[in-house]
């Protein structure tokens, strides 16, 4: 498996892994993951403590050759390879047989893997997506009405896709209320299988982002699993977790207010285009703040979404705001 800046990240769609080492294989296709994040993904569970996690990745993990622990302690595929200038250069991992597990505290650092193969923020594609649905429950009876992927690359929208999709089932009236799409409008149009293949290869190539990227993240796999049997795999960046890191004045982080902060014009609200071209030049705001705060890599910027808030490193207003003295109450030096 060869990587480089251009295909170290992205979005994939892959067929459903039958064991649980296949679905680890899966997860961190896209990079190495804690032990907690991985065995809650493979193992479908929704709390898992330190410990026990550590436990289930070296009793999972451990004999086979494919994974690796990273001396952070985050687990990683050992295939992985980067091809610089022609050759072939493997990362150093450390083997899993008979290492103690330790407490991940930070995702992989930027020296985990050669710096030919670290993508800068600006050399990262991205896929922008916003989905209509015709209501929550992703993996029950509601369905996607409508798509929209705003491919962004080299720092500008560069091109949008967008489609009314037939639900194969009744719009309920809130929706239709909130959305403006009627059962008329979409009786037409093309089933999601029908769609399928482009979507997915819009996707390829590109890092899956959306505003509240979870729900949309869902909906679109849910999609792609029940038309072709497949589903999504590949990281993910949400302009939700991007706002509360870099935005933190800012009381409220939904589409609306974000738009609003950095004055950007949403064409049609709660429509997928128009949504996703907003999240899009959303995206683009945000990650010149990151830049601004010396984030400039993929890693970097993972590392920081993934580090709590208590132990993030004071941005530079802050750091000015508490060099000037505080106001004198009483004179101590008379």
């Amino acid at each position: 498996m060869s990587l480089s800046p251009t295909n170290f990240i992205a979005t994939r769609v892959l067929r459903r892994p039958t064991t649980l080492s296949a679905r680890a294989a899966q997860r961190l296709a896209a990079g190495p993951l804690d032990a907690v994040t991985l065995m809650r993904d493979v193992c479908q569970v929704a709390r898992l403590q330190v410990d026990a996690a550590e436990r289930m990745a070296i009793a999972l993990l451990g004999s086979h050759e494919e994974f690796a622990q990273l001396p952070s302690g985050h687990w990683a595929m050992r295939v992985a390879a980067c091809t610089v200038d022609g050759q072939a250069d493997v990362p150093t991992l450390t083997p899993v047989r008979g290492l103690q597990a330790t407490v991940a505290e930070a995702a992989m650092a930027d020296h985990a893997f050669p710096t030919a193969c670290i993508p800068s923020l600006s050399q990262i594609d991205f896929a922008v997506v916003d989905v209509e649905t015709t209501g929550t429950r992703a993996g029950g009876a509601d369905r996607v009405t409508e798509i929209a992927i705003a491919q962004v690359r080299n720092g500008a929208v560069a091109e949008v896709y967008s489609q009314l999709v037939n639900p194969e089932r009744s719009i309920p009236l809130h929706i239709t209320a909130l959305t403006q799409i009627t059962w008329t409008m979409v009786r037409d149009q093309p089933v999601f299988r029908q769609i399928a293949h482009e979507v997915s290869s819009r996707l390829a190539g590109h890092v899956f982002t959306a505003h509240n990227a979870a729900f949309d993240w869902r909906f679109v796999s849910e999609e792609l699993t029940r038309s072709s049997g497949q589903a999504l795999a590949g990281p993910r960046l949400c302009t939700v977790r991007l706002a509360r890191v870099f935005l933190p004045q800012l009381s409220r982080r939904s589409l609306d207010h974000v738009t609003h902060y950095f004055g950007i014009a949403i064409g049609a609200r709660h429509r997928a285009a128009g949504d996703a071209v907003a999240t899009a030049e959303v995206l683009l705001r945000l990650l010149r703040v990151a830049e601004d705060q010396g984030i400039g890599t993929w890693t970097a910027l993972d590392r920081m979404l993934r580090t709590p808030a208590s132990r993030r490193s004071q941005s530079a207003s802050d750091r000015r705001r508490r060099a000037f003295p505080l106001p004198v109450s009483q004179d101590d030096i008379a």
